[in-house]
């Protein structure tokens, strides 16, 4: 079985469905709103569930033709001979990407489908589709390419797509007037450029040492040089090998933050919300957040090299380890930055930040395949939250409309705010119901995914990092704490608001796809259980042999750093992780202490949505609102503001506008062409041409005598000139 060739596919369905809505969309919507909104939400989603299938068929490809990485060239994108640069547009199809591959496009399947129930009646349908199929799109071009350009054109891409999503509705103002919406996929873009730039600065200097982009010559020099103890020169400067590595992987690490939101970057990915709820299903589940982990994988031999070099940060740590921590701070604000929140998508949004935080720490810690299985997993559960919460939005909107007999206008109701909801389980009880698999799966509770993948993490660093491992655990019980307090305030207790009580189940449209995803996180830790395992033959150096789980036998053929391992060239131990029962103790008995504290707390008050939370007096809620997100509200961005004011007038208007264009440039062109016209060209031009012709009017006239018209005259004339050279001749010329 060899599908390989039809690996491009992916690609061109999901730009059908784009060309699609694009062209023809809001012509089938406008010719009849119910069958249009069909033509064009289903011609999107197929194109998606296509990409799926073939995705499907790849992984197929690698199981029978022994995990090989497949190379397949689409054309010459870049070729400078004479700068020795070539980059071409090509797919690497390896175990590592058909992953992702899967993940997208099939969570991204069933986001679709909800996404065409959700987004019902509104006025840019195939607008919202289209842009939907573009963030599909890009997607898989961050995850397929076969270099770091290639994979930086997705990486903006989805940057792109995350903007137009997030603003989708950009016309929306709040009670102030500002554009609340547009303002937020403004701060998403703005934020992501700064990550952005660090990633084009690594990949200038990759360029520099290696001569290429491409992933697997990176790497082998990369490993070669660093045996040899090379010396490289950039510019006029000389770098080590080891130099090399650590400020790549640190530079990557700022694309990180700002791509999977991790600490100081991540202000931007609460603000997402603003976009519909399929918008955050898709971020925050298959695609863009997911692309910083992503990238860490994909370049594992480089922080593994960095994780071995004799350069380190203030002397004392890697710049692995800086990932590491990085993620394990995130995991833990972010946590505890949850417990503030009311908006129940906010909620989540912070959840993300958390969940992308264990995600860091395992890829910093080197524990690849953990941080890959968490990625997955967290996928499931939280698309089946996000879209659960905007079942519960639906259902609340639709309760509000019944209470207020369809007179629109919310006033002061906000529909995502969990202080105006309460009792839901009786009113929507397939959404509670799979909400509950979700959230008992993010709490990390036993079956579901979510806690073999965070045990796992949890276990790694168990074994390897305790100060990390402290880390994760306090942010593991802060987790299971905030999702009690949500599955408390949404669905428990009694109706807070009219809304709540009148609240109506979703359409089998939206329910159907959580549906799908429960069962997923259900049985999603099944990929990396320990009794789905393979024994070892070979065994590395310095390692006896073990035992890999189900996905890490399967990822290990695109983890590279294993291969050089094997290889014997560099000492890149690769510690396969088995469950510990200690941990995975630990975890569970803290998860259901957590998940009781939070329906203790919660379970009497808030009971109107005017009261105040029961945590707002204590040191831990002045704690969850003090870090950084107050930081930049309050110094960043007014400073960013202020700044921003000095660039527009002072700079741009009265001194390049008013003094530079207006006085210098187009004030001294005025002048200028003032005197060409009037002194060089009247004047001077002018003056000799007419001059000229004065002249010669002068010399005619005067000559004009000697034309009398009479033969006579003229032969007197040819007389008197013949006497004068004869005696010229005889007189004067002797």
């Amino acid at each position: 079985m060899n599908t390989f060739a039809l690996a491009p596919l992916i690609l061109v369905f999901p730009a059908i469905g784009i060309l699609f809505n694009g062209l023809f969309g809001r012509r089938f919507v406008e010719a009849n709103r119910k069958s249009g909104e069909r033509w064009s939400g289903w011609v999107a989603t197929i194109m998606v569930f296509a990409s799926f299938l073939v995705s499907l068929s790849l992984f197929g490809s690698e199981i029978a033709n022994g995990y090989h990485t497949e190379i397949i060239p689409l054309f010459t994108w870049i070729n400078i001979p004479s700068a020795d640069f070539y980059v071409p547009w090509a797919m690497q199809i390896d175990t590592l990407s058909v992953t992702m591959m899967l993940v997208v496009t099939g969570v991204g399947t069933l986001i679709h489908v909800y996404a065409i129930g959700y987004m019902h009646g509104d006025p840019n349908y195939n607008r919202f589709f289209a842009e939907f199929n573009l963030f599909i799109f890009f997607m898989l071009i961050l995850v397929s390419g076969n270099n770091y350009l290639v994979t930086f054109v997705g990486w903006e891409g989805v940057g792109l797509c995350s903007y137009l999503l997030i603003s989708f509705w950009w016309d929306r103002v709040d009670e102030e007037g500002k554009a609340m919406n547009a303002d937020a996929g403004r701060k998403a873009f703005i934020v992501n450029r700064v990550g952005d730039f660090a990633v084009i600065i690594a990949m200038t200097m990759l360029f520099w040492t290696f001569g290429t982009l491409n992933y697997e010559p990176i790497f082998a020099q990369a490993v070669e040089f660093f045996v040899e103890g090379k010396i490289v020169t950039i510019g006029s400067a000389s770098f080590s090998i080891d130099a090399i590595v650590t400020i790549v992987t640190i530079l990557f690490l700022l694309g990180v933050a700002g791509k999977s939101a991790q600490i100081p970057l991540y202000v931007w990915l609460p603000d997402a919300m603003a976009g519909p709820t399929p918008v955050s299903a898709l971020i925050h589940a298959a695609t863009m957040v997911t692309a910083g982990v992503f990238l860490i994988v994909r370049s594992n031999v480089l922080y593994e090299l960095a994780r071995i070099s004799d350069v380190q940060l203030f002397g004392t740590i890697s710049s692995p380890e800086l990932v590491a921590y990085t993620g394990a701070f995130t995991a833990l604000l972010a946590a505890l930055i949850a417990f503030t929140q009311w908006d129940i998508k906010k909620v989540l949004a912070y959840s993300t930040i958390s969940q992308l935080g264990f995600m860091v720490a395992a890829a910093g810690m080197g524990a690849y395949v953990a941080a890959m299985f968490h990625l997955v997993a967290h996928a499931f559960f939280k698309a089946l939250l996000f879209m659960g919460s905007g079942s519960v939005i639906h259902g609340m909107e639709h309760g509000h409309h019944e209470v207020t007999h369809g007179h629109d206008g919310h006033g002061d109701f906000d529909p995502q705010d969990m202080r105006t909801m309460g009792g839901l389980r009786h009113r929507m009880k397939v959404t509670f119901a799979v909400y509950m698999v979700g959230a008992l799966a993010l709490a990390g509770i036993v079956p579901f995914a979510g806690f073999w993948s965070k045990d796992e993490i949890l276990a790694h660093s168990q074994q390897h990092v305790q100060a990390i491992f402290i880390l994760l655990v306090i942010a593991a019980f802060g987790t299971a704490f905030y999702v009690g307090r949500q599955l408390q305030l949404t669905f428990f207790g009694k109706p807070r608001s009219g809304a709540a009580e009148h609240a109506h189940e979703s359409p089998w449209i939206m329910t159907a796809p959580l549906i799908v995803l429960a069962i997923l996180t259900t049985i999603g830790g099944l990929m990396n259980m320990p009794f789905l395992t393979r024994t070892i033959s070979e065994s590395y150096e310095g390692h006896p042999e073990g035992i890999w789980l189900a996905l890490e036998a399967w990822l290990e053929h695109s983890i590279a750093s294993f291969e050089y391992a094997a290889e014997g060239l560099v000492n890149l131990p690769k510690t396969p992780v088995v469950i510990s029962p200690f941990v995975a103790g630990l975890s569970t008995l803290l998860a259901i202490i957590a998940l009781a504290l939070g329906f203790m707390v919660y379970r009497r008050k808030p009971e109107t949505a005017e009261d105040p939370d029961p945590l707002q007096n204590t040191p831990i809620w002045w704690f969850s609102i003090l870090p950084l997100e107050t930081l930049y509200m309050k110094t960043i961005v007014p400073w960013f503001h202020s700044f921003a004011n000095w660039l527009a007038f002072p700079v741009e208007w009265n001194f390049w506008h008013d003094f530079v264009h207006d006085n210098l440039i187009r004030d001294m062109f005025v002048s200028f062409a003032g005197f060409l016209a009037f002194v060089f060209d009247a004047e001077g031009v002018d003056g000799v041409v007419n001059g000229a012709g004065k002249v010669t009017r002068k010399l005619s006239q005067a000559f004009g005598f000697m034309q009398t018209g009479y033969v006579r005259t003229y032969a007197l004339s040819v007389f008197l000139g013949a006497v004068a050279l004869i005696i010229y001749f005889l007189f004067i010329a002797r």
